[in-house]
C-alpha cells in the first residue's frame, strides 16, 4: 500500500547551504532526499520520495560540539510504501528460480514459493524460465502479469530495502496469472 506520511524533525544543514544565500527549502530537501529515498524504515516502509520540505524554526548552532551544522526544524511530507498482510497485489514475474517466482510489486520484489503458484504439481522449464502445470498445462513465466495475496512480511532491521521480505501466493480464487483468471 502506497501512503503519504507528514514527518517534522531537526534537520542539519551545512554552512556552506546556510550562508550562500542559497534557498534553504530546497537545500533540506536535497538533504532529505539524498539520506532517506530509497531506504527502508521501520514506521515508514520503503521510502520511495520526499515531496515536500518546509523550515517552520529559526536555525540553531549546537554549543560545545564540533558538528558545523545550522539545525532547523522542518516538516517534510513522504510518499512510502508499506506492504500489508493479506494484501492483494498486482506485479509482473521478474525472475524464476527452482524454489519459485519473483515478482515486482513497485519498489520491492515480493517472493511466491513453487507449492504456492498452483494447485497443481509443477515442473521446471529452464529453456523458457518458467514453470508448467503438469495436469493443465499451464504456464508461468518471466514478464506475465500476476494477482498475488500477501502472506508473510519479514522486515529488516537495517535501512535497505533489499532486506525487506515478502512472501505471497498465488492458491486462492481470483489469483494467479491474469489469463488464469480470465478463463474461470
Amino acid at each position: 500500500m502506497y501512503v503519504e506520511y507528514e514527518v517534522v524533525e531537526w534537520i542539519g544543514i551545512p554552512p556552506d547551504k546556510v550562508y550562500s544565500g542559497y534557498d534553504l527549502n530546497f537545500a533540506t530537501l536535497d538533504i532529505l532526499r539524498d539520506r532517506l529515498e530509497g531506504s527502508y524504515d521501520q514506521d515508514l516502509g520503503v521510502i520511495i520520495a520526499i515531496i515536500d520540505a518546509r523550515i517552520t524554526s529559526e536555525g540553531y548552532v549546537l554549543p560545545l560540539s564540533s558538528d558545523p551544522n545550522v539545525y532547523f526544524l522542518v516538516r517534510y511530507k513522504v510518499l512510502a510504501f508499506e506492504p500489508v498482510l493479506l494484501e492483494v497485489v498486482k506485479g509482473i514475474v521478474r525472475d524464476v528460480k527452482d524454489q519459485g517466482l519473483f515478482v515486482d510489486i513497485g519498489p520491492i520484489d515480493g517472493f511466491i514459493h513453487r507449492s504456492q503458484i498452483i494447485d497443481e504439481n509443477l515442473e521446471m522449464l529452464p529453456d523458457r524460465r518458467g514453470f508448467k502445470s503438469t495436469e493443465s498445462g499451464k504456464t508461468i513465466e518471466i514478464g506475465d502479469y500476476v494477482l498475488a495475496r500477501i502472506t508473510q512480511i519479514s522486515k529488516p532491521s537495517t535501512p535497505i530495502p533489499k532486506g525487506l521480505r515478502v512472501g505471497m501466493t498465488m492458491r486462492q480464487p481470483y489469483l494467479g496469472k491474469i489469463e488464469w483468471i480470465k478463463r474461470k
